[in-house]
């Protein structure tokens, strides 16, 4: 059919036993059920029907259940099972009245005769014989019997294919969720190989048994090319009827309901035109996400007029259907599209017709160009885009002439690329700049010209950088600053920074407290080259945070540089609640000012062996450190504390005894009758000592 993508071609038949009439995986006349569907257990078509019938001794028994006595049944069984010395002839037994769904009797074989379920899915085994006549209680009081060292994962297999086949729903649904059968696995004997039939969801829809199929699906089991090919017509009953629904967006189509198509997490090798084509006006939501697909049909997406939300992401797509010109494209009222997780080389041209494209999600392909610059012709620009998610790519540069079309942009996330060079500011309202783990090696100087009350969120960490523009401190709207883990030795002045609301500031992991050549400085002031002399004199200058931020920043980073003294400017920012300097090889001392910061606690002074601290102070946490420090502002000396208690008969002096030692005279009064009495006692230093 013209606009149908090519199917992947059906295996070789030597891959696949497809169970031929006596094959060795499926019972005999397993593939030839007027259905088509394999009966994979056609030898037990009725309980009398089953190979026990003809062991000596139970055509009683089997006579019984047929006429209903059941209690003349269960004492012929159990009279047969006092006689028999057998573990087998038992084991048959127990497949007799698994057969007639006679739960006492199956219970008094396990329990009381100690009759032990095979977990071998042979033909006469007792829980294979429930599972083909649906006795959902006798399965579950079999299977409750294995000990916790069976493995009955063939058998629970076996037993799922066949209840698909045979139609028991409350059978399939025990074993799947209580039992754990696996929806996606073949029924295979021991040395056998699998069968199509044998797949649960190839067995269920071959047979016709739909609510049975919409279970698997919904609990793990997935379309396959076998399934599609060989009952196309309930694939796509099953995908229209329990995948689509109707969509909360608007459609043009008069009386028509808009419609969502749900067709993610199938594993669909292919999307069929058919399926969709005569509501393909009706379409405003399609997610084809976590599927197999390689191509689609010309229809998905070029052709649906009313598709607001197209979510392709996660397959294996290298490219979307080609058009030849502009006329082709009809989706017009395209807002979202999501196709990350695929193979894609370059963004499909026709994109750029979308002009009312607002999200562009292709992260995680395999991109080395933005577009094809020859193949994009007459295009609009995605004039409407707001969020363009780029990242996880092999970028290395994001052509202007497309960029400065996104007139709307406000979230740009280019991170986990090969960029070198950001590109110029252009006019936007972009708020959220996100570009790290590139191997940018410098910023562009006019970012405050274009941004300068948009930009909120800045991440330029994980790049190559050794210096950063001043336009980088004066963007107004600046909340969150990332520069950690690049080359940086110095940022501009801070009397030129205006970014008054930043609240995050991240410069671990640069170089800070290193000079040019790359050795370390003691005092030099690491954020301004201001006071720097090249003559290798040390100069004394303090590192300055503007003042506004005193009330503004509350994490700062410091942490995985070369600082030797944590800069005085630090300790006036008022709002810092994290602050992280650990892994400076050379800070030896935290300044008593710290303690000031009373919103400050998380303090990180990890890896560093700091001097003025003591170490027990420092082992029990950043808590203790801060109220050291602050002791210290204060500068209070350590207080010893002492408990004593005096004890003894009633009348013996204890009180006056107390008073005389922190008195030095006897008491005039007698003291009452009161049994505890508690005193505080203040020593005071004794001249000429000092405080250790």
């Amino acid at each position: 059919m013209a606009g149908m993508s090519q199917r992947p071609p059906r295996p070789p038949s030597m891959y696949w036993c497809v169970g031929p009439e006596g094959s060795a995986v499926c019972p005999e006349g397993a593939m030839d059920s007027p259905n088509g569907a394999g009966d994979m257990g056609s030898k037990l078509s009725a309980p009398g029907g089953d190979p026990t019938v003809r062991c000596p001794g139970t055509e009683d028994i089997h006579t019984a259940y047929k006429q209903g006595d059941s209690s003349r049944a269960r004492h012929l069984l159990r009279e047969a099972c006092d006689e028999s010395t057998s573990q087998l002839e038992k084991g048959r037994l127990l497949s007799i009245s698994a057969a007639y769904g006679d739960l006492e009797t199956v219970r008094y074989l396990l329990t009381e005769k100690q009759v032990e379920l095979p977990t071998e899915p042979t033909d006469d085994n007792p829980a294979v014989v429930a599972a083909h006549f649906g006795h959902t209680d006798i399965v579950h009081e079999l299977l409750e019997s294995l000990t916790g060292g069976c493995s009955p994962q063939r058998l629970l297999n076996w037993m799922l294919a066949l209840a698909c086949q045979r139609g028991h729903l409350g059978l399939v649904k025990l074993l799947v969720l209580t039992h754990g059968a696996d929806p996606e696995s073949y029924a295979v004997r021991k040395n056998e190989f699998p069968v199509i039939g044998c797949l649960p969801l190839y067995a269920a829809i071959k047979s016709g048994n739909e609510d049975i199929a919409m279970f698997l699906l919904r609990h793990g089991a997935f379309f396959c090319s076998y399934v599609l090919l060989d009952s196309p017509d309930p694939s796509k009953r099953l995908l229209r009827k329990h995948f689509v629904e109707a969509s909360a967006l608007p459609s043009s189509c008069p009386g028509k309901v808009p419609l969502h198509v749900k067709w993610s997490h199938l594993k669909l090798p292919w999307v069929d035109i058919d399926w969709l084509i005569d509501i393909s006006c009706q379409i405003t939501e399609m997610d084809l996400s976590a599927n197999c697909l390689s191509s689609l049909p010309s229809v998905i997406p070029w052709g649906l007029i009313n598709l607001r939300k197209l979510n392709l992401s996660d397959n294996h797509l290298c490219e979307l259907p080609g058009v030849q010109s502009s006329d082709e494209i009809i989706c017009s009222r395209l807002l979202e599209i999501d196709i990350s997780s695929n193979k894609l080389s370059h963004l499909p041209p026709g994109f750029l017709h979308l002009s009312k494209l607002q999200k562009l999600i292709a992260s995680k392909n395999y991109l080395e160009k933005l577009f094809e610059e020859e193949s994009a012709t007459n295009w609009i620009g995605l004039r409407k885009l707001q969020e363009l998610d780029i990242s996880d790519n092999r970028l290395t540069e994001l052509p202007a002439i497309f960029l400065h079309s996104f007139k709307s942009l406000n979230f740009l996330n280019v991170s986990r690329n090969k960029l070198k060079v950001f590109p110029d500011a252009w006019a936007c309202p972009l708020k959220c700049c996100k570009a790290s783990q590139n191997a940018l090696e410098r910023l562009p100087d006019r970012m405050a010209v274009f941004w300068k009350h948009h930009l909120k969120d800045v991440d330029f960490s994980e790049n190559a950088l050794r210096e950063v523009p001043l336009g980088l401190f004066q963007l107004d709207a600046l909340l969150s600053l990332r520069l950690q883990g690049n080359q940086l030795v110095a940022v501009p002045p801070q009397e030129k920074w205006t970014c008054r609301q930043l609240k995050t500031l991240d410069l671990s992991r640069n170089q800070f407290g290193r000079n040019e050549d790359g050795l370390k400085t003691k005092r030099i002031s690491f954020f301004t080259t201001r006071g720097r002399q090249r003559s290798g004199t040390e100069t004394v200058c303090v590192l300055d945070f503007p003042a506004f931020l005193s009330d503004s920043l509350e994490v700062l980073c410091l942490n995985d540089n070369y600082l030797d003294a944590v800069p005085p400017s630090v300790c006036l920012l008022k709002g810092l609640s994290e602050l992280y300097l650990g892994n400076n090889p050379g800070l030896r001392e935290l300044p008593a000012e710290l303690g000031q910061l009373g919103n400050l606690w998380q303090l990180d002074i990890e890896d560093l062996n700091i001097s003025n601290v003591p170490a027990e102070i420092r082992k029990e946490g950043p808590k203790a450190v801060l109220c050291y420090l602050r002791a210290q502002l204060r500068k209070a000396e350590r207080c010893k504390l002492m408990k004593m208690i005096v004890v003894g008969p009633p009348r013996q002096g204890k009180s006056t005894l107390l008073e005389i030692l922190q008195t030095g005279r006897c008491p005039q009064l007698a003291h009452g009758e009161a049994t505890i009495r508690t005193t505080k006692w203040e020593l005071q230093r004794p001249a000429g000592s000092k405080a250790k």
